[in-house]
């Protein structure tokens, strides 16, 4: 158990060891200037905003799915809205 215990000091120094070394690091995400920054915000929002529109497509698509679907189904096929 003692060798197991070591072992996994070890392997703890190993990996996080180093990580200490580099955590005084700065690392500036976001450019310096506000004019970048304003485009990777706006950027960020437009995805966003363009996931949401997709999922509400997506949700459209499969009500109409299931709505033709049950209308298939019916009893009351001569109900169904034809096209003349």
């Amino acid at each position: 158990m003692k060798r197991l215990s070591s072992g996994a000091a070890a392997l703890g120094l190993f990996f996080f060891g180093p990580a200490s070394v580099f955590a005084a690091e700065e690392i500036n995400l976001l450019p310096p200037s506000a004019y970048d920054r304003s485009a990777i915000y706006l950027n960020l929002a437009l995805f966003w905003v363009a996931i949401i529109v997709l999922i509400a497509l997506i949700r459209l698509k499969l009500r109409e799915i299931e709505r033709v679907q049950a209308m298939e189904t019916g009893e009351d096929g001569d109900k169904a809205p034809m096209l003349e």
